[in-house]
């Protein structure tokens, strides 16, 4: 604690301290830097958690993967209909046009199935408020939501079967 309360004191200091420091007699100023050298080695992690600022506990964040991807499942039976995954569009949407073609190219290269939900049905507008999502195009895997018009290069990734 003393040595935490030493950093402190450090990050502190004033100018006018730090001239004061180069009047310490010299075998006071090498203890002193030898202390602050110690403080700084025994408790870095202070020093880093400092200079992070605050950040969500990552129980919290886990929670929140583990509560949508709970949803994601429970949705997924509908969403999917036995495809492999599902494309949601909207009418008079060019990127949504765009999107549907080269996922229909993907899929019959990679021999895998789609379904299309266009968003101005009610049922679509439904599933896509209970994902907190608004705006086409967007994609639901078995285990994922892609958000926006992908590049076929970036679908190959997730669509590609090992």
């Amino acid at each position: 604690m003393r040595a935490v309360g030493l950093v402190i004191a450090l990050a502190l200091a004033t100018p006018a301290g730090a001239s004061e420091q180069a009047e310490f007699p010299i075998s006071n100023r090498a203890a002193f830097e030898a202390e602050l050298r110690a403080a700084i080695l025994a408790n870095g992690d202070v020093i880093a958690d400092a200079l992070a600022g605050p950040q969500p506990a990552k129980s919290e964040m886990q929670q929140y993967i583990e509560d949508d991807l709970s949803l994601l499942e429970s949705l997924t039976p509908e969403l999917l209909a036995g495809r492999d995954l599902a494309l949601f569009t909207a009418d008079d949407c060019a990127e949504c046009m765009a999107a549907a073609r080269e996922l229909k190219d993907l899929t019959d290269t990679y021999g895998l199935t789609f379904i299309q939900h266009d968003l101005s049905t009610p049922q679509a507008a439904a599933w896509a408020a209970q994902l907190g999502l608004d705006e086409a195009p967007f994609y639901v895997l078995p285990n994922m939501i892609l958000r926006g018009h992908m590049p076929a290069v970036v679908l190959q990734k997730y669509l590609a079967k090992p």
